[in-house]
């Protein structure tokens, strides 16, 4: 299949822009920061996103896919690595009667799950009423979808997904098993992954390499463009991928 990016699709830069500074990289904060856990996601931005919370970004991401791949009330999609779970909830909404899971190696972000929509939706009057009680109901509806476990050995059946949207994931892995997540992809959906997408972090020259380097926690496998296709090939992968480039 070739090249596709979903993210540059729905409007986003398919770079990432980085300022020049370099951040302190230490191995001490890179294992703080592969825990996974508050730190990361909502603590200061040197472990890594410095605050990860519901702000609607994902829903233009969720329309895209919903055309790209077809999918109907009767599609069983996985969001694998789904963070706080923003993309499967946005799908649930968009395609009432859906069957959405998002995959975490992380019981924090299950926890936090959705974190920020009730805010968000009142301020953008999506909903009416209680931002605090607004939050929790989506909460309730969304955390039995959300699945904790690791990309290298899903917990679903062969064939089980009609999508699987796997975004900055495979590449946290060392490259064996980043290997194994492909294959499980690849295994758990139908036609060995035709309706599946996933998205790595690349470089198409040096300096983009360097910066990927100089700003990356969490990718362990490290690949340009044409060596991720010859894996993605390699491993019996048929469907489409993108990559995150870092400037």
């Amino acid at each position: 299949m070739p090249e596709y990016n979903i993210l540059e699709e729905a409007g986003w830069p398919q770079t990432k822009k980085r300022s020049n500074m370099e951040r302190a990289a230490s191995p001490q904060i890179k294992a703080k920061a592969e825990e996974l856990d508050f730190d990361f996601y909502d603590g200061n931005r040197e472990y890594g996103y410095g605050g990860y919370y519901y702000d609607g970004r994902w829903k233009k991401i969720a329309d895209v896919i919903k055309k790209r791949y077809n999918l109907t009330k009767d599609s069983k999609v996985l969001i694998d690595r789904c963070h706080k779970g923003f993309l499967v909830f946005d799908l649930k909404k968009l395609i009432p009667g859906i069957t959405v899971y998002g995959l975490s190696p992380s019981k924090y972000t299950i926890n936090h799950a959705v974190e920020g929509y009730g805010k968000w939706a009142v301020i953008n009057k999506e909903e009416e009423g209680d931002a605090e009680y607004i939050e929790k109901k989506a909460r309730e509806e969304i955390i039995p979808f959300l699945i904790f476990g690791y990309s290298n050995d899903m917990p679903f059946k062969d064939r089980f997904f009609d999508c699987v949207i796997s975004i900055e994931n495979a590449c946290v892995y060392p490259e064996p098993e980043c290997r194994r997540v492909i294959r499980e992809i690849a295994r758990v959906s139908k036609d060995n992954g035709k309706y599946c997408y996933v998205q790595n972090d690349s470089w198409r020259n040096e300096e983009q390499k360097r910066a990927l380097m100089r700003w990356t926690f969490l990718c362990k496998t490290f690949l340009e463009i044409k060596e991720w296709e010859k894996l993605y090939e390699e491993e019996g992968y048929n469907g489409e991928w993108g990559y995150t480039i870092i400037e």
